[in-house]
């Protein structure tokens, strides 16, 4: 399978649909923000909320509309990685019986299979996941940060300083959970061999009285891709801490800046809220 995501067929019209997308679910992002601090700073200074239905109106219209082009995104990049698996799936087949049986021994019949089902169901899940996120990534915090930049000089090169710790932070974790993935993938594949070897060989076992004793080996195997999956889960867990603490912690300090500045009066409340709600 290509780990480069632009080797696959299709993948430049994908990408330039999802970026139309995400501009306008990023625009739609920065209106809610918009007309939700409006509201807010007009209730926060007594005025009727009456006068206000028509922004709380607009409000849920831009919700709406993110979460229409939410869907949308969603569901071009779930069509795309369908058939990019599909493909994908059918060139393996043929490759595989193009080489016969000794490659297929070779290689081990429970690996393949498992490359062919799951391994490739898993990267239907990665590019429909991927794709947004990364067009998202490149888009949706650049577009905020300008128009923050616009609001508030100070809380954007704030934001701006931290971004790049977070990206380094991610990068290291990135390097540790690809170790820890590929053990488990070497555990995961002996289990695989293991499994179909020992349903192939399951009457041989019972006709010599090995099944029983089969039973330990079985649970050795088992527990290395269990001690394999644990290790991976808590990369994962770890990745997940850094990037809220760092994200809380951006966000904390952008909002103190404000706080202070409310307080000695050089900023007002609707701009503040504006740009806190953003941070986020």
């Amino acid at each position: 399978m290509k780990t480069n995501v632009m080797a696959y067929r299709g993948i430049k019209t994908v990408l330039v649909i999802v970026a139309g997308l995400v501009f306008l679910q990023t625009m739609a992002i920065i209106f809610q923000a918009k007309w939700l601090s409006e509201v807010i700073t007009a209730l926060f200074h007594h005025r009727s909320f009456s006068n206000q239905i028509p922004t709380v109106i607009y409000f849920v219209i831009a919700f709406l509309f993110r979460q229409l082009m939410n869907l949308v995104i969603r569901k071009v990049c779930l069509r795309f990685s369908t058939n990019t698996v599909k493909e994908l799936r059918e060139a393996l087949m043929e490759t595989i019986f193009s080489l016969g049986p000794r490659f297929t021994k070779k290689e081990g019949t429970g690996n393949l299979v498992t490359f062919i089902i799951e391994g490739c169901q898993k990267l239907r899940v990665y590019l429909e996941l991927f794709i947004p996120k990364m067009v998202a990534v490149g888009i949706t915090p650049w577009l905020i940060l300008i128009y923050i930049w616009t609001k508030d000089s100070l809380s954007a090169i704030i934001l701006l300083v931290t971004m790049p710790i977070l990206i380094i932070f991610m990068i290291l974790l990135g390097w540790a959970a690809q170790k820890k993935i590929d053990d488990q993938w070497s555990s995961y594949r002996l289990l695989s061999n293991h499994f179909v070897d020992s349903l192939r060989g399951l009457e041989t076992l019972k006709y010599l009285g090995r099944s029983k004793t089969h039973i330990e080996t079985i649970n050795k195997v088992s527990n290395q891709y269990r001690k394999a999956t644990m290790s991976t889960l808590k990369i994962a867990f770890l990745s997940t801490f850094a990037l809220d603490f760092f994200t809380m912690l951006s966000v904390a300090v952008v909002a103190v800046m404000l706080g202070l500045r409310l307080i000695d009066g050089s900023l007002v409340l609707q701009p503040a809220l504006l740009i806190l709600l953003l941070a986020t």
